[in-house]
């Protein structure tokens, strides 16, 4: 029974459409991604499931828009001093963006973070993918010894099968090779001792913080084995909290602050503060679901003016883009042959535009809370801008929230001595949480307890988004 191949070519039975599929690669395999799409990719950090969790009810699971487009194409992108491509870079994407730009906010983002990405792969290319390593090629010295090895295996059989008079010139054959052998590794050893130390000191001034954490940190590497279904379980039971519904009540313990004297800005985005959150964003930050990085606002003044407008409008409408309600996760394994998903920590990557826009809602709210003075400035450091300790120490603990908070606790009878402790992950959960403390004085943020115990609320916040919680 013939069978026809994609190409067109017939072939004469099944087997024979193999042979021919696999010496002509008619059949494209899928290539395995970094990131997460409907299904995770099997990489050395495989990533997270595609569901997103709302914060609206994290009991409630939402099927992925089949609408949604990512962007996993790794674009090359210029260096930051190649001041001439940026630049026309920025006038062609600005200008194809002015005639194709239209309708609502959400979806002038959509089409410009695709022009973005399409422009810049056709123009910059995108990064080659790393090659296989090549075989090991000896070179000179390495042959010699390799030679010499033989020729030394050569003669420890002759040895055995000599006679008895023909065994001295052989042992003195075999002293001078050795000594030869011994002299060519010890050449080869420093060799490559001084190429590794040259490397190593390369490194090193190129990323002392990255060297040192390498050399003293713990070893991480690893592949996540497990199945799509367990990595929704494990994400499941870990932000998930079953009494969310439940209302808590009264808690005495709780302080009532005084009226805010300043009200929140409430003000469209201005300018400067899209320019400064740019500004101080690391270049190097990985691109989220829309594939743009920082990179390219910092150096294309017209497309960052451009996401400016478009920000402005979801302020005023107060509905957050739906392209920013995603995420990507990655998974990173946590020690050294990780294989189980309790080994591995999940980290979510973020659109670039997103994080612009709550970077300027998170900056307005700490200047609210800073010129109110519902933050004791002395007490919590974490999250607050030029916070300086007057002489106490302190620790600080981040966590998977939008806010670090720092507990500073001093017993009465141990001064100077400070204990934190660290909330873990609560994300999600709305639930009392308590220690004992003995009998000393609780100083925290907007609440003092002079009680054995700590009740420790996590507050909801909404802020730009409709029905959402934060």
């Amino acid at each position: 029974m013939s069978t026809e191949c994609v190409c067109g070519k017939v072939c004469k039975n099944p087997r024979g459409l193999k042979i021919h599929q696999a010496k002509m690669k008619c059949v494209q395999t899928v290539q395995v991604s970094q990131r997460s799409g409907t299904t995770p990719g099997e990489t050395q950090e495989e990533p997270g499931p595609e569901s997103p969790h709302t914060a609206r009810n994290l009991q409630v699971t939402q099927a992925p828009d089949p609408r949604r487009v990512t962007e996993h194409r790794r674009v090359k992108w210029p260096q930051a001093n190649k001041e001439k491509e940026w630049l026309q870079f920025d006038e062609d994407a600005d200008s194809i963006l002015e005639a194709t730009a239209k309708g609502e906010a959400h979806r002038r983002l959509q089409t410009m973070t695709t022009i973005i990405i399409s422009l810049a792969a056709e123009r910059f290319g995108l990064e080659e993918k790393r090659t296989a390593k090549l075989p090991y090629t000896m070179n000179n010295r390495a042959s010699k010894i390799h030679q010499l090895r033989q020729e030394l295996k050569s003669l420890r059989w002759r040895f055995k099968e000599a006679r008895e008079e023909e065994r001295g010139p052989l042992t003195e054959l075999r002293s001078i090779l050795c000594k030869k052998l011994m002299t060519l590794r010890r050449a080869e050893w420093h060799r490559k001792r001084r190429k590794e130390r040259a490397r190593k000191r390369t490194t090193f001034l190129a990323n002392p913080f990255g060297f040192t954490k390498q050399l003293l940190g713990q070893k991480r590497s690893g592949q996540l084995t497990c199945s799509k279904a367990e990595i929704d379980h494990h994400l499941r039971d870990t932000f998930n909290d079953g009494s969310r519904e439940q209302e808590l009540g009264h808690c005495k313990s709780l302080i009532n602050p005084p009226a805010p004297t300043l009200d929140f800005d409430g003000k469209e985005p201005g300018w400067k503060e899209v320019q400064e959150v740019v500004k101080k964003a690391r270049a190097s930050s990985a691109p989220g679901p829309s594939g743009v990085p920082y990179k390219v606002y910092k150096n294309c003044p017209r497309l960052l003016h451009r996401l400016w407008r478009i920000l402005k409008v979801i302020w005023r409408r107060g509905k957050v883009a739906h392209q920013w309600r995603y995420v990507e996760g990655v998974w990173i394994p946590k020690e050294e042959e990780s294989k189980n998903i309790d080994q591995f920590r999940s980290i979510s990557l973020l659109s670039v535009e997103g994080k612009i826009f709550f970077s300027i809602v998170a900056r307005r709210l700490t200047d609210y809370l800073l010129r109110n003075s519902y933050i004791d400035t002395s007490v919590q450091k974490g999250g607050i801008p030029k916070a300086v300790s007057k002489g106490q120490p302190f620790l600080l603990f981040p966590e998977r929230l939008e806010v670090c908070v720092i507990y500073e606790v001093t017993a009465v009878s141990h001064r100077g001595i400070v204990r934190v402790w660290r909330l873990g992950t609560a994300a999600g959960h709305n639930v009392h949480l308590s220690w004992g403390c003995g009998n000393g004085g609780v100083s925290a943020s907007r609440c003092v307890f002079l009680s054995s115990e700590v009740p420790i609320v996590t507050e909801e916040l909404s802020v730009g988004c409709e029905n959402s919680h934060g």
